[in-house]
């Protein structure tokens, strides 16, 4: 039996205003939030999904999960600064459920495309991680976990590197078989301070077990800034702008653009911008925007 953990307790700074008040993952993808995309590629048989969250968002996150096979997780944090690394909350939410068996962990945020039945299998009972080829190493600088493979077994894993040694980026999808769960707290009770993200969880167990690496993905993205974000739309609508359907456009240009709802925009020109509700502009061009709720720009 495989258990499914979507970590999601994140307070997403870099997409403020867009989430001062709305989690990350519940993002809409071309009109769908994020974390439906991820649903809809876990099998059934690896349900109900258990989504561990931040206490601020709970009460956005229960009203999106009613009727869907995902149980609430709920951490008692508020604000950035009290918020648990990933791995301590991937370790607080084993423990709250109780889980015994293998476990895939998928984190909230990422946009991805892949066979997690084949993941899983492929696994064969080992610790493995989802890889994505950025095809140059340099796109992994000091932004992603990059692993080195021999064959089909991790030897080397860095997290966010300097000198990325590989352009192998960890997409954030682990599964982890259940003897390897109580390691979290061993490794928590030895990790400095900042160093408790899965990167460094990965070189830490290289050590003790092997780590296959899956290289089958089909696609991904890192949705952490406006660029990845619009990014993650234009794959889906194969580079069209997305407006909302109670969005009113007269008289404009929008490139590379989403508006996520009711808004209305006249005589204007948007560029690779991200429009929240009740946004009114007009008269005005904008370039590489992220325009709140609210927001009232005349020209």
């Amino acid at each position: 039996m495989v258990r499914t953990i979507i970590l999601a307790g994140g307070y997403a700074t870099r997409l403020w205003p867009l989430t001062l008040n709305r989690p990350k993952p519940l993002l809409p993808i071309a009109g769908k939030p994020l974390l439906d995309c991820i649903l809809e590629q876990i099998p059934s048989a690896f349900f109900p999904a258990f989504l561990a969250v931040n206490q601020r968002f709970f009460p956005v996150f229960s009203r999106w999960a009613r009727g869907k096979p995902v149980e609430l997780v709920v951490e008692e944090t508020r604000k950035e600064e009290e918020k648990l690394g990933a791995v301590a909350a991937l370790a607080r939410t084993v423990e709250l459920i109780g889980i015994d068996e293998d476990v895939l962990v998928l984190a909230g945020d990422n946009w991805l495309r892949l066979d997690l039945r084949s993941f899983v299998e492929k696994s064969a009972g080992q610790p493995a991680v989802a890889l994505y080829p950025l095809g140059n190493p340099e796109k992994a600088k000091r932004r992603y976990g990059v692993a080195v493979l021999e064959g089909n077994r991790i030897v080397a894993f860095q997290e966010k590197p300097e000198k990325p040694a590989s352009d192998l980026a960890s997409t954030a999808c682990y599964f982890f078989p259940r003897d390897v769960l109580p390691l979290l707290r061993e490794f928590l009770r030895g990790a400095s301070q900042g160093q408790d993200a899965p990167g460094y969880f990965l070189q830490w167990l290289l050590s003790r077990r092997p780590i296959l690496g899956f290289t089958e993905v089909e696609d991904w993205l890192d949705v952490g800034d406006r660029a990845s974000y619009l990014l993650a739309n234009m794959r889906v609508t194969g580079g069209k702008s997305w407006v909302h359907p109670k969005a009113i456009v007269v008289n404009s240009d929008l490139v590379r653009t989403v508006v996520l709802g009711r808004s209305l925009l006249e005589n204007v020109r948007l560029v690779d911008c991200v429009v929240d509700e009740g946004v009114r502009l007009q008269n005005v061009e904008l370039h590489e925007a992220l325009l709140g709720k609210g927001t009232w720009i005349r020209g």
